[in-house]
């Protein structure tokens, strides 16, 4: 059964998606359960506001690619890492919560072992989260991740990727991933960049090729 949305007080169109605002939680955690276990549309709620975005080809594409790139990276660096994708993170306490494009779990990735339900009360925020940012929403997400104590945040705009470390309850950009920490972001940009004109298997020789020489250095 469809969920009706309490009558907004505005209304935004933003690209690839519309922002809400004055929505209750109730009204979100029924749109939560209406479109459970469903990737399209990903929702994004901040106090109030509640954007709703509907993925496009180039947004999943780099996405997968990133996320591929992070398996390489743990696997070629013997990092044990362990991937929720897109779960939602919520808490009520905040009055926020968000779907990341990808998350990952490194330092706590043994307590997330056999996990088939995520409750913020008892279980850690994951340690690195993945957000595409080439549609430029409204809603400012660094200040949400913030608010759940997210340690590492990786942020692509379609062109470069950023890195933000958490320190002292805000984000400040750092040249090297905290949790693999012989990635930069020139050389995640790089990757990203090469694998849009190259064939996949080769592409991920060349990651892995870089990963082994780079641990020779």
């Amino acid at each position: 059964m469809a969920t009706v949305l309490d009558p907004p007080k505005t209304e935004q169109t933003v690209s690839d998606g519309v922002l809400l605002q004055n929505i209750s939680w109730a009204t979100y955690e029924g749109l939560l359960n209406d479109y459970v276990d469903v990737r399209n549309p990903r929702f994004t709620y901040d106090r109030g506001d509640l954007l709703i975005m509907v993925l496009s080809a180039e947004h999943e594409e780099i996405n997968e690619t990133i996320t591929l790139l992070i398996n390489l990276f743990a696997e070629e660096f013997g990092i044990q890492s362990r991937g929720f994708g897109s779960t939602t993170y919520k808490r009520k306490d905040l009055s926020r919560g968000f779907e990341p494009d990808s998350c990952f779990y490194f330092q706590n990735e043994a307590k997330m072992r056999g996990k088939r339900r995520i409750d913020l009360a008892i279980d850690p925020p994951p340690d690195l989260v993945i957000e595409i940012d080439i549609s430029h929403p409204t809603i400012k997400k660094l200040p949400i991740f913030a608010s759940f104590g997210i340690p590492e945040v990786w942020r692509f705009d379609g062109k470069t990727l950023e890195i933000f470390r958490l320190e002292g309850g805000e984000y400040v950009t750092s040249h090297n991933s905290l949790v693999l920490a012989l990635v930069s972001a020139e050389t995640i940009t790089r990757f990203v960049d090469e694998s849009a004109n190259s064939g996949r298997l080769e592409w991920i020789k060349k990651v892995r090729d870089w990963a082994r020489e780079f641990k020779k250095a």
